[in-house]
């Protein structure tokens, strides 16, 4: 009886996700991202010694974790995306700022994790910890 329970309780949950949330897609091709903030995602790495709003790097991780500057010219809504699992801190003044939302890329994008923040212009430092891949490829975008 408590299987049948736990059975049903399970599917009824599953039901309730979004099917992204449910199972990961199965792509057929990459995301179409040039519609999106994301449209940079899918270029060149530029240069991983600091960040660059709108202009992907991939980092080395060491130990799980890599910290870079990052300038913000402009005050706005800014996401930090990431193509694997890890942790996103941004600070300022060496306190860690408060994120206003979170959540995954554009289905088939290969970004696995955005976390948002309302930021004003000036110097920021990314820190990133509990990696679990050698390699971190990120890309700081501003909301439209």
């Amino acid at each position: 009886m408590i299987a049948r329970l736990a059975a049903a309780a399970a599917l009824l949950l599953t039901a309730a996700l979004p099917a992204s949330a449910a199972e990961p897609a199965t792509c057929a091709a990459p995301a179409d991202l040039s519609a999106t903030p994301y449209a940079a995602w899918t270029g060149a790495d530029g240069d991983s010694a600091a960040l660059v709003a709108g202009t992907p790097v991939t980092l080395a991780m060491t130990g799980g974790a890599a910290s870079r500057s990052v300038r913000i010219a402009e005050a706005g809504k800014y996401g930090v995306a990431a193509d694997s699992k890890v942790w996103i801190d941004l600070m300022a003044d060496g306190e860690p700022l408060t994120s206003v939302g979170h959540g995954h890329g554009p289905d088939c994008s290969g970004i696995r994790k955005v976390v948002w923040f309302d930021l004003a212009a000036g110097e920021y430092e990314l820190a990133l910890t509990k990696a679990v891949a050698e390699k971190v490829r990120l890309l700081v975008v501003k909301a439209p």
